[in-house]
């Protein structure tokens, strides 16, 4: 599964050219494509502006050196590069599992290209299983009673330890089945319909390019 990370950042890189501005993803394989950027930026100095989609991503892009920013200065994005837990035969897409999903739809939506990066086991037919929705923390037992309403079959609220995880953003993060979903596009509006809700993990409104890796090096790209 490694290998499989490493080919698809590597072919990502491709797609990095000098003076671009670009969205970090968060995520073991963003994790690599950010290492990898760095060091090509060392050898080339590419002279890129990023925006990282989490502080776990803002650390590691500062510790090799490349420069960051905010939407204050960097007014559009070239490109977004991220990854994925799922992604459908239509390109639609389950993310943020771990935890970042507010800050990568605000940059993998505004970029100008999303590229998603991704193994083979990522692929599915139907998106389906565990969405992540984050939540206002005084809202959360109301939205619960609202996804109820909406479909949902199953959730909890994610812990860390004996203690409610916390998101970057200081808020919850429900973890939400809805079984499989017949209509992404339509269940991502719905859920952010509900107030409360922040935004939730399914990537269904931007179509990305998907880079999908394989374990002999080699690389697809769908999209």
């Amino acid at each position: 599964m490694h290998n499989e990370k490493q080919a698809a950042a590597a072919q990502a890189l491709k797609m990095v050219k000098p003076g671009m501005k670009i969205g970090l993803g968060t995520g073991s394989t963003a994790k690599i494509f950010i290492d990898m950027l760095g060091e090509l930026n060392k050898k080339e100095d590419l002279k890129l502006t990023c925006i990282a989609t989490s502080v776990a991503s803002e650390e590691q892009a500062k510790g090799l050196g490349l420069k960051l920013a905010g939407f204050g200065k960097i007014k559009e994005l070239d490109i977004a590069f991220d990854g994925a837990d799922k992604v459908d035969k239509k390109l639609n897409l389950i993310k943020g599992l771990g935890g970042a999903l507010v800050r990568e739809k605000i940059v993998d939506y505004r970029a100008g290209k999303f590229i998603v990066m991704a193994g083979q086991n990522k692929l599915v037919q139907k998106l389906s299983g565990t969405v992540p929705i984050e939540v206002i923390p005084m809202a959360e037992e109301a939205v619960k009673m609202d996804l109820v309403k909406i479909g949902a079959k199953k959730f909890e609220t994610r812990m860390k330890g004996e203690r409610k995880f916390i998101s970057d953003n200081s808020n919850l993060m429900l973890h939400v089945e809805f079984g499989e979903i017949q209509e992404p596009a339509k269940l991502e509006k719905m859920i952010n319909s509900i107030p409360g809700v922040v935004d939730n993990g399914i990537f269904a409104n931007k179509r990305p390019v998907v880079i999908v890796g394989k374990q002999d090096g080699s690389a697809d790209t769908l999209g």
